[in-house]
C-alpha cells in the first residue's frame, strides 16, 4: 500500500502528552524573563493601536531624552539599514498545486500597519522601567484605514497586501471534502 501526503499524520485531533506541567504548577518553571545577564538591554515595542493604518510621522526625540533609554528604532530605520523581510516559515502547496503567495512581513512596519498590535518601533534602554517609560514618550501619528474583519468578506474587501489579491494568501484544505459532507449531512 503506498501512502500519499493527504495519508500523512496531521497531528490535529491526536493526544498531546504534556511533560511540563508539574514544574510550572508548583512555582518551579523556568522562563526567559527569569534569566538575567550581566550589563543586558531591555527592549520594549511600540504596537499599534489599530487594526489597519498608515503610519505617518515617529517623534523619538522625548524618548532618546529619557534617563535609560539608549536606542530607539524604527521600521523606517530598518528599511533605511536595508534589512529585509521576517520570511515565511513553511510555504504551502495551494490546492490548484500552485506555491501560496507570501505577503512581505518587515520585522517593525515602516509604512503602514495590518493588524493591531503590530510592531512598528522599539525602545531599548539600560531597564525595563526605561524602555516602558521611553515607549510612552514617542508620539505616533496614523491614519486609520478600513480593515477587513471578516473573513467571509475578506476576498471582495479592500485589499489589504500588495502582491496578494483578493486577500487570499493560500487556498488549501485538508481531507475529503466530499466524506466530511456526507457526515455532516448524516449527522442533521
Amino acid at each position: 500500500m503506498s501512502e500519499t501526503n493527504a495519508d500523512a499524520p496531521t497531528g490535529i485531533g491526536a493526544r498531546v502528552k504534556r511533560r511540563e506541567d508539574l514544574r510550572f504548577i508548583t512555582g518551579r518553571g523556568r522562563y526567559t524573563d527569569d534569566i538575567n545577564q550581566p550589563r543586558q538591554t531591555y527592549a520594549v515595542f511600540l504596537r499599534s493601536p489599530y487594526a489597519r493604518a498608515r503610519l505617518g510621522a515617529i517623534d523619538t526625540s522625548a524618548a532618546l531624552a529619557t534617563a535609560g533609554v539608549l536606542a530607539v528604532f524604527t521600521g523606517k530605520d530598518m528599511a533605511a539599514d536595508g534589512l529585509g523581510d521576517l520570511p515565511c516559515g513553511w510555504l504551502v502547496k495551494q490546492k490548484d498545486g500552485s506555491d501560496m503567495v507570501s505577503a512581505p512581513h518587515p520585522p517593525l512596519a515602516a509604512t503602514q500597519v495590518n493588524y493591531a498590535g503590530e510592531p512598528y518601533g522599539v525602545v531599548i534602554a539600560e531597564t525595563l522601567f526605561a524602555a516602558k517609560q521611553g515607549a510612552e514618550a514617542v508620539v505616533a501619528d496614523f491614519e486609520e484605514l478600513e480593515a477587513v474583519v471578516d473573513p467571509a468578506q475578506a476576498t471582495g474587501s479592500t485589499q489589504i497586501h500588495e502582491g496578494v489579491p483578493r486577500n487570499l494568501a493560500y487556498d488549501w484544505e485538508l481531507g475529503d471534502r466530499k466524506a466530511t459532507d456526507d457526515a455532516l449531512a448524516g449527522a442533521a
